[in-house]
C-alpha cells in the first residue's frame, strides 16, 4: 500500500495514475473525499497532512508515502511529521520540496520548504527530497488573460528558469517510492531548457497561432497584490525581492530526470502544444 497526499494536484494526480497503472494499491489523504472523485479502487482517508490523527490513520500499514504540502507548508509538515512519529515511521518517504531552498536570497517560500525538509527529515532521515523549480503548468496562471485579452501581465518577473513537466516529476516520485536506491537522496529537478517568462509566452503564441502581448508588473504592484492576499506585507516584500533577484538558481538545467528515468524530460513546447486548447 502506498499513500499519496495531494492526489488531486498537478503532481499527485499523475503519481496516483502511474502507481495504479503499475498495479500498486493506493491510499489517498484528501481534505474533501466527495469532491476529490478518485477512482473506486483508491482507498480514501479524509483529512490533511496538518491533521495528526487523520495523517496517522492514512499512514497505518503503508509501505511508502508521497508527501505534497499545500498552503501553510510548515504547519502541514509539522502535523505530518508528528503522524509519522506516532505510527513509528514509514519504510519509504518522498517529500516534494522546492528548489527555492537553494535560493541565495532568503524569502518565505524557501524558508517554509526548508523547515518542511527539516521536520520530515527528523522523523524520516531516509526520506527522498525532490526540489523542482517552476512547473510547465505555472503558465496556466496566464490562461484567462490570454484567452480574454491576448496578453500576459507577468507578476513574477522575467528571470530565466527551466520549467519541468509535472508528469516527469511524478515519474521520479514513483521511482523513489518503489526503489530503495533513492533513499536519502536530494534531487534538484528541471526541464531540459532555460526559458524566460517572455519566451514561454512566445511559445504559447506560436502553438496557438495567436499574437500575444507581454509585460512585467512593477515590483511595488506585485508586493501590494501578494500583501492583499496574505495580509503579510513583510513576507511579500522578501518574496518579490527574491523573484526579481538576478541570483536565481533555477536559471539552469540539471540532468537529474534524464539520469533517473533514462530519457529526456518533456519540453515546454511539447506541453504547450498538448494543452493549447486551454489558452484559446
Amino acid at each position: 500500500m502506498i499513500l499519496v497526499t495531494g492526489a488531486t494536484g498537478k503532481v499527485g494526480g499523475h503519481v496516483l495514475t502511474r502507481l495504479r497503472e503499475a498495479g500498486h494499491q493506493v491510499r489517498a489523504l484528501s481534505r474533501d473525499p466527495d469532491r476529490a472523485d478518485l477512482p473506486a479502487d483508491v482507498e480514501v482517508i479524509a483529512g490533511s497532512p496538518a491533521q495528526v490523527d487523520s495523517s496517522a490513520a492514512a499512514l497505518a500499514g503503508v509501505d511508502a508515502a508521497f508527501v505534497c504540502l499545500v498552503g501553510d507548508v510548515e504547519t502541514q509538515a509539522r502535523g505530518f511529521a508528528e503522524a509519522v512519529r506516532r505510527v513509528g515511521g514509514v519504510r519509504r518517504l518522498v517529500l516534494l520540496s522546492s528548489s527555492a531552498v537553494l535560493h541565495p536570497v532568503r524569502h518565505r517560500i524557501g524558508d517554509e520548504h526548508r523547515a518542511a525538509e527539516e521536520l520530515i527529515g527528523a522523523v524520516a532521515p531516509h526520506a527522498t527530497l525532490l526540489r523542482p523549480g517552476p512547473f510547465h503548468t505555472n503558465s496556466l496562471w496566464w490562461a484567462k488573460s490570454i484567452r480574454e485579452q491576448g496578453r500576459v501581465r507577468c507578476m513574477v518577473g522575467n528571470n530565466p528558469g527551466a520549467p519541468v513537466d509535472p508528469d516527469d516529476l511524478a515519474a521520479v516520485v514513483v521511482a523513489a517510492l518503489t526503489s530503495a536506491e533513492h533513499t536519502r537522496q536530494r534531487y534538484e529537478l528541471t526541464g531540459p531548457e532555460v526559458l524566460t517568462s517572455a519566451e514561454q509566452v512566445r511559445t504559447i503564441a506560436e502553438v496557438t497561432g495567436r499574437e500575444l502581448d507581454f509585460e512585467v508588473a512593477a515590483p511595488a504592484e506585485v508586493v501590494a497584490m501578494f500583501a492583499s492576499i496574505t495580509g503579510d506585507r513583510p513576507a511579500a516584500v522578501t518574496n518579490v525581492a527574491a523573484l526579481h533577484s538576478a541570483q536565481v538558481p533555477w536559471g539552469r538545467t540539471t540532468d537529474t530526470i534524464q539520469r533517473l528515468l533514462g530519457r529526456q524530460p518533456r519540453t515546454f513546447r511539447d506541453w504547450a502544444a498538448e494543452n493549447a486548447h486551454l489558452f484559446k
